[in-house]
């Protein structure tokens, strides 16, 4: 069966789940973001195992999800499992299995899928089983999600910054997030401050922006001595680390999108078409190098790893300098192998 987003909620109102479910799409943000809100619903504020089992397990050992699915520790209630890497092989093991235990779920994330997809036509057909697609964020989605974040921080923008954030945000959920976020680590708890389209244009085009453009291009390039150097600097100049990470964060989802896009249309200028908002002219050939050289599972795997160094961030603040540090070389180690 499908479960659009719009149905989704009321499936986790009532948190009656499919045993098996697909979440994929090119919406990376909103993917993560609908498995929290599942997994949060499942959970019920119970002990619980969460494990992730990768597609390459299955293939050294097929039985595994069988014995995740048996297993239980003593003191957990449910049980979470993620598959993730998925390949069209690994259907048959789901052909004829049934999970009769409510107490298990088990969530599998993919990238996009064509509707030829082998995949996304087993879990769409399936009476049991279901199907997320999560879409790019349209004009509605990304009104919605201003709408909500304006309600949870008690922040009113008037109609010249919504139409500005409405044509400049991503289609991608947690490139938009990030940027919103960064509106509020700059203006606070405006409740009661008048905001305006100067204040917002800043603050997304700050003068730390093209500082942290020239990080996220030595980063990609592997040039690891000069990205030191960059990030000093950076620090000395107040710039956050968690500014810093995101803005990575970000060079790389809007890389992985593209990738899927060349995939599909076999044409970069065509793939990036789909950006918003739009690559620059002049960072045009260092970003078709960027999506050409490196291996989108290198790109899901940092972007996996930048998630973790700004929750580490968040809940580290004394080190937070040197967890940025920590992960953004990591990247420019790989960039070194990629470009040097």
């Amino acid at each position: 069966m499908i479960i659009k987003e719009y149905q989704l909620n009321e499936v986790i109102k009532k948190g009656s789940y499919p045993p098996f479910l697909l979440i994929y799409g090119p919406n990376e943000g909103l993917i993560r973001d609908d498995i929290l809100k599942i997994c949060s619903s499942f959970k019920e504020d119970l002990q619980i195992d969460e494990i992730t089992i990768n597609g390459k397990a299955l293939d050294e050992n097929y039985s595994l999800i069988d014995e995740e699915i048996r297993s239980f520790s003593m003191f957990s209630e449910k049980k979470i499992i993620h598959l993730e890497n998925l390949k069209e092989k690994h259907l048959q093991y789901f052909e004829n299995q049934e999970i009769e235990n409510n107490k298990i779920l088990v969530i599998i994330k993919s990238e996009n899928l064509s509707k030829s997809s082998k995949i996304r036509n087993f879990f769409e057909k399936h009476k049991r089983y279901a199907a997320v697609p999560c879409y790019e964020d349209d004009m509605r989605s990304t009104m919605n999600l201003l709408s909500l974040f304006q309600s949870e921080n008690k922040i009113k923008f008037n109609s010249d910054i919504k139409n500005y954030l409405l044509q400049n945000l991503s289609s991608d959920r947690l490139i938009s997030k990030n940027e919103l976020e960064k509106i509020l680590l700059v203006i606070g708890n405006a409740q009661n401050k008048e905001i305006e389209l100067r204040d917002i244009q800043n603050i997304l085009n700050d003068g730390s922006s093209n500082s942290l453009n020239v990080i996220n291009e030595n980063v990609m390039y592997g040039k690891v001595d000069q990205v030191s150097k960059n990030l000093y600097r950076t620090f000395d100049e107040g710039t956050n680390a968690v500014a810093i990470i995101r803005s990575l964060l970000n060079y790389l989802v809007r890389v992985h999108k593209t990738q899927i896009e060349i995939k599909r249309t076999r044409n970069f200028d065509e793939a990036i078409k789909q950006l918003r908002p739009p690559v620059f002219w002049k960072d045009k050939d260092n970003f078709k190098n960027h999506c050409s050289k490196w291996q989108t599972k290198d790109i899901l795997h940092y972007i996996e790893r930048l998630l973790e160094a700004e929750f580490m961030c968040k809940t580290q603040s004394s080190l937070n300098n040197e967890i940025c540090e920590k992960y953004i070389l990591s990247v420019a180690k790989k960039g070194e192998v990629y470009f040097n």
